[in-house]
């Protein structure tokens, strides 16, 4: 252990992440490209 001599810089704050639109978007997205590929792969394999 080191001692505490009270010059260390305390931790600085974490800058605010701003997540980029398909970041936002991706969630709600996801849905629908699940849909999409259950719908290709059912028409593909099983003749729907």
């Amino acid at each position: 252990m080191t001692k505490n001599i009270g010059n260390a810089k305390p931790n600085a704050p974490a800058k605010e992440l701003r997540p980029s639109p398909l970041g936002r978007i991706a969630p709600a997205l996801f849905p629908l490209v699940v849909v999409a590929l259950g719908y290709f792969v059912g028409k593909q394999f099983l003749g729907f």
